[in-house]
């Protein structure tokens, strides 16, 4: 058991490679059969509570190392909170545990499906997608890093988020990872061909699908991108340098519509209307600008973007609605205060969420603001339905430095663009910057650590995507779908 334990974690660690920013997507096609091998070797002869055990122990071994090395980049934000270094590595180890927890019941269906060949490739494809919807929305949920997003690695399979969304392409490329399998003793070349051949039919779609672009008009929309490091930002910010820096780079007389970083003054906006005058009078004539400002309201502070116009005033507020746990505020508060050791923690982490997810109407066009990591969550882009013409997503990910983090935050945006066939406008603080077209591809972006600006017209959005109509469901129906299968399978088995 340890062996094939060790094997299983080397695997899950290995896996993360698939992920931006390395992409080696074809190790999926290694990894997941080997992977299957190891869990037939020890759970194929066991009952259920005895197959549960070892599911916990290979798989969820698989599982905690991909996690572990996936979120790794988490603890770079460590070394600007010094207050809370005591938690670094208990985030670190504890974290992946808390996904593997999250992700635990999805082990049930390879629990009672782990009988036929096909069963055993559809109830680790399920458990493996389950898992990532539960994960994604257990808790405030942590939708990263999900195996689909490896499709990232070509912007045709990039497409299949138009219909399945992340869940059911996950389910799909775990599903067609294992077609090597049936080249494994009991041979069955036609059911490798099904399986294989799902990728190529993916690909046809994409290339079928993707169009050239078409503009609203010629009014130009900017993104700013300043690159303050965060250790600057918090220790000895020169709030004038940083006002100077953002001006200067949105200094375009054709922009119509301007967009600045999360948190991008460390001045509050709503109480400096002298500042907000300065802007305005820098701005190209006629532009409107999305500053990303934190706020004061009822006693609490909130992570905001304000919509300021040439009249120089506020226009529109949007809150930030899903806070980042542990970062932006503190589950559990009134609990942990009081105890002991973790008093010095709990008293200044305290951001109010926003009240309601809500578009912001600009002048060009209705606009989704999505602060930070609220873009990991396709559900959240737009639950009330609205008549969206584009997203805006200001983050900061200075706070993770060089490592993967910003590259796999910033493909999120990508696959967003996609389920909802709508161009995203990305702008942050240290990179990656981006205009994204309706179809995920990149119009034009600002690498990680670079100061730059870029601007585009608003690309016309496509006809509504299937998932942006249907959500999730198609997700669910595949595996009813699934479920009838194994049921029907296993039956036979059993009695012929």
């Amino acid at each position: 058991m340890f062996k094939l334990f060790l094997i299983s974690s080397f695997l899950g660690a290995l896996s993360n490679l698939i992920q931006a920013p390395w992409n080696f997507f074809f190790l999926i096609f290694l990894i997941f059969p080997i992977l299957h091998l190891i869990l037939d070797i020890k759970i194929k002869d066991q009952n259920y509570s005895q197959r549960f055990i070892s599911l916990l122990l290979i798989l969820g071994g698989f599982l905690y190392f991909y996690f572990l090395f996936g979120f790794s980049w988490i603890i770079s934000a460590f070394e600007f909170r010094p207050e809370l270094s005591p938690f670094k590595f208990i985030t670190l180890f504890g974290l992946p545990l808390l996904m593997l927890l999250f992700v635990s019941p999805s082990f049930i269906i390879p629990t009672i499906f782990w009988d036929t060949k096909i069963n055993k490739i559809i109830s680790l494809a399920s458990c493996i997608s389950i898992g990532e919807f539960l994960r994604g929305n257990i808790f405030t949920g942590f939708s990263w890093n999900n195996f689909s997003h490896s499709l990232a690695v070509n912007e045709n399979l990039m497409q299949i988020f138009s219909l399945t969304g992340q869940y059911l392409a996950t389910f799909f490329l775990i599903l067609i990872s294992q077609f090597l399998l049936f080249f494994w003793k009991e041979k069955g070349y036609f059911k490798a061909f099904i399986l294989i051949s799902i990728l190529p039919a993916i690909f046809v779609y994409g290339s079928t699908r993707i169009k050239d672009n078409e503009f609203i008009d010629n009014n130009l929309i900017g993104v700013v991108q300043p690159n303050v490091l965060q250790k600057d930002k918090i220790d000895n910010p020169d709030e004038n340098e940083i006002l100077r820096n953002l001006i200067d780079l949105s200094n375009n007389d054709g922009a119509s519509f301007l967009i600045w970083p999360e948190s991008s003054i460390p001045i509050l906006l709503q109480y400096n209307p002298k500042v907000i005058e300065l802007i305005v009078d820098n701005l190209p004539k006629e532009s409107e600008i999305l500053i990303g400002n934190i706020t004061f309201q009822g006693g609490k502070f909130k992570n905001s973007a304000l919509l300021i116009d040439q009249g120089k005033k506020i226009r529109d507020i949007y809150h930030k609605v899903h806070l980042v746990p542990f970062g932006e505020y503190m589950p559990f508060q009134g609990f942990l205060s009081k105890l002991p050791f973790m008093k010095i923690v709990t008293g200044d982490i305290g951001f109010d969420r926003g009240e309601e997810i809500k578009s912001i109407y600009t002048k060009v066009g209705n606009a989704r603001i999505a602060i930070c990591y609220e873009i990991i969550f396709p559900e959240e882009i737009n639950p009330n339905n609205e008549k969206l013409d584009l997203i805006i997503n200001i983050t900061n990910d200075a706070w993770f430095g060089s490592s993967s983090g910003p590259f796999q935050h910033f493909n999120s945006s990508r696959f967003r663009a996609i389920e909802q066939g709508l161009p995203v406008f990305r702008s942050a603080n240290t990179g990656i910057s981006a205009i994204i077209d309706p179809y995920g591809r990149i119009i034009d972006k600002i690498g990680l650590g670079k100061k730059g600006s870029i601007f585009s017209p608003l690309p016309k959005k496509t006809v509504e995507t299937y998932y942006s109509k249907v959500g999730d469901f198609l997700f669910f129906g595949v595996l009813m779908l699934s479920l009838l299968i194994m049921i029907f399978l296993k039956k036979k088995k059993k009695y012929g």
